[in-house]
């Protein structure tokens, strides 16, 4: 293993608040075939969640994934599709993606930075069916990084500091959603 994937590891496995886990229980089970469930954002750094928390969840399949064929339809064309949630006095929005679409939008075949850029920062793996898909996201994040890193590169001088090349690629991944 190696370092990077020893440091993404130990950060998906951080504890978090019981709330958001039990949320993210509640939404798996919105969604047969999920596989696992990222949170990350702004509240993931914010004790009294306060904000809308932000999760991605991965599925085998769209199809299996959504009650709703038009849904599942619409998640494969242009994934991923966003909903809404509420529970326990939280407010919180989720993205839903195939495995197949995580490691696309984690890679240099991204069709945009917003997946593999969300991703490069602090996340927490909060559920998960199973230690392999612990380790299938903990490739997909240390892939994110890396794409993000090997995109921001030629955007900065010659000899940059990782630091220099790190803000450079949030700034243009910012600059990007706006």
């Amino acid at each position: 293993m190696t370092t990077l994937e020893a440091l993404v590891s130990a950060e998906l496995a951080e504890p978090v608040d019981p709330r958001v886990s039990a949320m993210a229980g509640a939404i798996a089970a919105k969604h047969p075939g999920t596989r696992a469930i990222i949170f990350y954002g702004s509240c993931l750094r914010d004790a009294t969640l306060s904000g809308m928390l932000d999760f991605y969840v991965i599925v085998d399949d769209y199809r299996r994934a959504f009650d709703r064929r038009w849904f599942a339809w619409l998640n494969q064309l242009l994934p991923p599709n966003v909903f809404p949630f509420a529970s326990d006095g939280l407010a919180a929005k989720y993205a839903v993606l195939s495995r197949f679409h995580l490691h696309r939008e984690t890679s240099v075949a991204a069709r945009d930075p917003s997946t593999y850029a969300r991703l490069a920062q602090p996340v927490r793996l909060v559920w998960t069916a199973s230690d392999e898909d612990r380790v299938e996201i903990a490739a997909a994040v240390v892939q994110a990084i890396e794409t993000l890193l090997n995109f921001a590169s030629p955007l900065t001088p010659p000899g940059s500091d990782p630091l220099a090349i790190w803000r450079t690629a949030f700034a243009n991944t910012y600059r990007t959603e706006l």
